[in-house]
């Protein structure tokens, strides 16, 4: 068998689990009929599934969204994974009060959806769930799908490809073709991430038909993704489409897998499994306000070789110097689209890194997006040195760190 299954047997076995998962959840939520028939007004409304547990991420996320507003963006819908008695109080009103030009408003899940969501613990349910709360209540023709730890740096992006997709025929516009399950990028079917999509015709079908599924596309076994399905099975070629945003020209940062991870670290604390993308978590911490997120990261790593957030333990085993570098290099787009000053506590907290990982922060060349990047990491190293000096004072400073501070200012 070809694809993302070996054989017949391990496709099937995937297949019924999936369709298990998919009848436990089928009744979770509908679109009502007066929703449907309700005439759609023209415009975009953004959806952002906001993760409860880290609340922080969205302040950095709404900052980058508010520089990117342009005149047919008529709302922002915030659909938090969990009742509304759960999230602390105040936080609704601050974040509204802190963003006045974004139009937000929040939508909460049931107990019934809350209760079902808690108890499976899948990363994927809670995307599809809060897109398909954020769908149900639009008001507007199109939606832009805005993943939680996405941060849209270049202000005009969003409008062009808002344009572009209002020109086109596409019901679907994504920034790059899947690859991954057993698709391929030949098979022209868009990522859901930073997706503008045709409210209409995404609620002509079932919410259950967007949920992920495995099946048989041009003969290979796959796993298909929300929306990624009903773009195989029911859109032309030239109803789906891509319009790129670039992270390696600092359009956009975005870690990507952050709330899948931290989802799976919820449900197995301290177990060994994929957490290139938590390492981003003490850098939306500082985003929104915590000035010590660096420093409180670094001591964590240094005292136990993990990540420690409340009771969930991130075990840091599968980091690997690849996913350092490039975490490194969104870290640093998106401070210096944020900030000036490299913030301190900043390169500590990667040579913490690299150190668990076995190989050294120094004389690693990076390719930064732009020579303001380099700069900007020359000065990190250099502030973290002399804060080192300064420290070392206080208990007579060694020969070898006042060389290594002489050595970066030559």
């Amino acid at each position: 068998m070809k694809g993302k299954y070996s054989n017949s047997i391990i496709y099937w076995m995937y297949k019924l689990y999936r369709l298990a998962k998919r009848y436990q959840i089928s009744k979770l939520i509908c679109w009502e009929k007066a929703e449907l028939a309700h005439p759609l007004d023209p415009g975009c409304t953004v959806l952002l599934g906001m993760c409860s547990r880290l609340p922080q991420v969205i302040y950095a996320n709404l900052a980058c969204l508010q520089q990117c507003v342009w005149d047919e963006l008529k709302a922002v819908y915030i659909i938090v994974d969990c009742r509304k008695s759960d999230l602390s109080p105040g936080t609704e009103e601050a974040i509204i009060h802190a963003f006045p030009q974004l139009n937000i408003s929040f939508f909460y899940y049931s107990e019934q959806q809350y209760q079902k969501a808690e108890q499976l613990k899948l990363p994927y349910l809670y995307a599809w769930l809060s897109w398909c709360v954020g769908l149900k209540h639009a008001k507007t023709q199109t939606v832009l799908i805005h993943d939680y730890d996405a941060l849209i740096l270049s202000r005009t992006v969003l409008k062009r490809r808002y344009d572009e997709f209002q020109s086109s025929s596409a019901k679907l516009q994504g920034i790059e073709w899947y690859k991954g399950n057993g698709f391929i990028h030949a098979d022209r079917l868009a990522c859901t991430f930073e997706c503008f999509a045709d409210v209409e015709w995404l609620r002509s079908f079932e919410p259950i038909e967007l949920f992920n599924n495995v099946g048989i596309h041009q003969g290979r076994s796959v796993d298909y993704d929300i929306l990624l399905e009903i773009q195989a099975r029911y859109l032309e070629p030239i109803e789906r489409t891509i319009s790129p945003m670039s992270q390696e020209n600092a359009e956009l940062v975005h870690p990507s897998q952050m709330i899948h991870q931290y989802t799976m670290f919820r449900k197995f604390p301290g177990r060994s499994l994929p957490c290139y993308s938590m390492i981003l978590l003490p850098l939306f911490d500082y985003l929104s306000g915590e000035q010590d997120a660096f420093q409180k990261a670094t001591a964590s790593i240094t005292q136990t070789g993990m990540l420690m957030r409340e009771s969930v333990v991130i075990n840091l085993t599968q980091l690997e110097g690849k996913y350092l570098h490039w975490g490194l290099q969104q870290s640093v787009q998106a401070l210096v689209a944020f900030q000036g000053t490299p913030p301190e506590g900043f390169f500590a907290y990667y040579q913490a890194l690299y150190a668990t990982v076995g190989c050294q922060l120094s004389g690693i060349q990076h390719e930064f997006a732009t020579s303001e990047h380099q700069q900007w990491f020359a000065q990190a190293q250099q502030l973290s040195v002399l804060s080192a000096v300064q420290i070392g004072k206080k208990d007579r400073t060694t020969p070898k760190e006042i060389n290594a501070y002489s050595s970066l200012n030559r």
